[in-house]
């Protein structure tokens, strides 16, 4: 292993471009020294981000001896196959989420990596913002008193003049649930360290069965929640925390990113002035830097490997509720 892990990119996306390149060059996580897509954009997609290798196929790229981890920037559908490519040719996988769509691809990942000796992350960059320390010390100090409940939502309207956009289509795992319903998923199961007792969810479905709006009612033992994403519906991507005395509110929950990292935390209490916090962090730079710094150690990462496996049970219950 080279002492600065060198990393490939597989998949000409907006948010290896607008996000997770420019995080690992910010935070010092390493280099990325090549660059891959199918649809005949390598070449472009590479001169643009600045890298000077690029190859017009995946495996081309998974070949290549100077890559130690990977990035994975592909469709939902694809995520399991290329992971497992990956691992296959020794690299270190970090995948977009969700990085799996049900608990059977999940086995055989998490196999494959384990086979081959590598990393495995799944890129949900909000788990990394210093909010969520903030958070549990509220938490654990009893800030609120007992949590009752939880609205959790990541809404935003989405441009439907792209007809082929991959959000829309199911065959690619698109819909609003695998698109940003899995953030509040997994945040209750960051919150809660378990999949709900019990649930119900609703959905709004195009004529291509892809869903739009999704919403969902849950119960973790005493705490009860609410979920929702939309493609339908003005930006929002947070959550409330209602106590027996006073509630925590995180507008800046999931996208702190839009606000230079500064995730406002909001808390009320019975019969008080609100307060509000204001918590700085770089959620992409300490994701791809955490991931950088288990490669170099070999160390594992079992909480997040265990609230991946709970996100991706849920979101699975959830699709097969929910398709006609």
């Amino acid at each position: 292993m080279a002492e600065q892990v060198r990393w490939g990119v597989l998949g000409a996306a907006r948010i290896a471009r607008n996000a997770v390149i420019p995080a690992i060059r910010r935070a010092g996580a390493g280099e990325v020294v090549a660059v891959s897509s199918a649809s005949g954009r390598a070449e472009a997609f590479a001169a643009e981000v600045g890298v000077a290798r690029h190859y017009a196929s995946h495996d081309e790229l998974l070949a290549d001896d100077e890559v130690d981890a990977v990035y994975i920037a592909l469709p939902n559908s694809e995520h399991a196959r290329w992971t497992i490519a990956a691992a296959q040719a020794g690299k270190h996988v970090l995948c977009e989420k969700p990085i799996v769509q049900g608990v059977a691809e999940l086995d055989e990942v998490e196999e494959a990596c384990r086979a081959a000796g590598v990393q495995l992350a799944e890129a949900f960059m909000y788990r990394h913002h210093p909010q969520l320390t903030r958070l549990r010390e509220l938490l654990d100090a009893g800030e609120i008193g007992e949590l009752v409940s939880v609205d959790a939502a990541f809404t935003f309207v989405q441009d439907r003049s792209e007809p082929l956009d991959i959000r829309l289509r199911p065959d690619l795992g698109g819909g609003s649930l695998n698109d940003i319903g899995c953030y509040p998923v997994d945040f209750l199961g960051w919150l809660t360290g378990q999949e709900p007792e019990e649930f119900g969810a609703v959905a709004h479905r195009l004529d291509n069965g892809a869903d739009t709006r999704m919403s969902i009612a849950a119960r973790y033992g005493t705490l009860t929640a609410n979920l929702h994403s939309s493609f339908d519906s003005a930006f929002r991507a947070g959550a409330t925390l209602h106590g027996s005395t006073g509630s925590i509110a995180l507008p800046d929950l999931f996208r702190p990113d839009l606000r230079d990292g500064n995730a406002r935390v909001r808390i009320e209490r019975d019969g008080q002035e609100p307060v509000e916090e204001v918590v700085a962090g770089d959620q992409y730079g300490l994701q791809v830097s955490r991931f950088a710094q288990r490669v170099a150690t070999g160390a594992p990462d079992p909480d997040a490997a265990a609230l991946s496996r709970r996100t991706a049970a849920m979101l699975e219950k959830i699709a097969r509720a929910t398709t006609p």
